[in-house]
């Protein structure tokens, strides 16, 4: 398969959205799935999100430790996207709650917190109650004060649900279920092995859906994935040197900026492109940063080989955000 079938292969179909366009479902069709997994990698774990961050508890009667009340304001979710610059530069969020001597116990939400910045909604609220989210319960003469600032983490997740699934080809699902006497339990256990194929027997159609906590649409999540996989396509190959290793034929390039959702998915576009007779890739620890590409050329230059799955993937993600967009 080459370069250029590989681009003009990704089709999209039955896109729907709900929840006022936080929650959306898709199929994607005619491509890997490792560049399915790609995109689900990278929805959870790759988007930038903004967080607060630098904590500071100035007092603390509570039962609750410092660090575990730190933690509880650092996973409060912020209503603020990450492009939102001088809010995220310059927003303040405090709270003080002083003591009482008598009374009931009292239930801390979000809406105790004071925002000083040009927007006071920073702290998101239950996107399908609209009420403020549960931060503590304070007893009778307990006290909190605290604050904390803003910052963007480049790599998290503004989704809550990011998941995918081979898609059931109906004709294969019929014939399957001859097999079974038990009808029933083929529809709930077996069915399900009856996803389509290519024509090497690999899935290739998928069903995602795809939830966001609220700050920015499900679409422009996946899309902003999607740009960012073909943006980071080219650069994990000029950052490398090429090296040829004494067996001939046979290259390496060692990247310090990409991981699995790359390798695996150049590996099976360069297998794909039937430029290589053997190809690998190999992240030897996982806390340090480091993917080792190696690949067997047929009669093509390292160069070419690289710039092909290149554009295998750069191909891959621009016909799916043309049918996105």
């Amino acid at each position: 398969m080459s370069a250029i079938e590989m681009s003009s292969a990704a089709i999209l179909e039955n896109v729907q959205t709900s929840l006022g366009g936080f929650r959306m479902t898709f199929e994607l069709r005619g491509v890997p799935v490792q560049f399915a997994n790609a995109l689900r990698r990278m929805l959870l774990n790759e988007t930038p999100v903004v967080e607060l961050t630098d904590v500071q508890i100035l007092e603390n009667t509570t039962l609750m430790p410092h660090e575990v009340m730190k933690h509880r304001v650092e996973m409060l979710p912020v209503k603020c996207r990450p492009s939102e610059e001088d809010t995220v530069r310059n927003a303040r969020i405090l709270l003080r709650v002083p003591p009482v001597a008598d009374g009931p116990t009292r239930i801390l939400t979000t809406n105790d917190f004071v925002v000083e910045a040009t927007r006071t909604d920073l702290l998101l609220k239950d996107r399908d109650l609209d009420t403020p989210m549960f931060f503590l319960k304070l007893r009778p003469s307990e006290t909190v004060h605290l604050t904390a600032r803003l910052r963007v983490n480049p790599s998290s997740s503004q989704l809550c649900v990011a998941t995918y699934s081979y898609h059931v080809d109906e004709e294969v699902a019929k014939l399957d279920s001859e097999k079974f006497a038990d009808k029933v339990q083929f529809t709930n256990f077996h069915r399900q092995l009856s996803y389509h194929r290519d024509a090497q027997g690999r899935p290739d159609w998928f069903d995602f859906t795809v939830e966001s906590i609220g700050v920015v649409p499900a679409k422009d999540v996946v899309l902003f994935c999607l740009k960012d996989l073909m943006r980071r396509a080219p650069l994990w190959v000029k950052e490398s040197s090429i090296v040829r290793e004494a067996e001939p034929n046979v290259y390496h390039i060692v990247s310090t900026t990409e991981g699995h959702t790359m390798g695996a998915l150049a590996q099976v576009i360069a297998y794909g492109l039937g430029m290589c007779s053997f190809v690998s890739y190999d992240v030897p620890h996982p806390l340090r940063p480091e993917m080792k590409f190696r690949f067997r050329s047929v009669d093509k230059t390292p160069e070419e080989v690289l710039t092909a799955v290149v554009d295998g993937i750069t191909g891959l993600c621009r016909s799916t955000i043309s049918a996105m967009e």
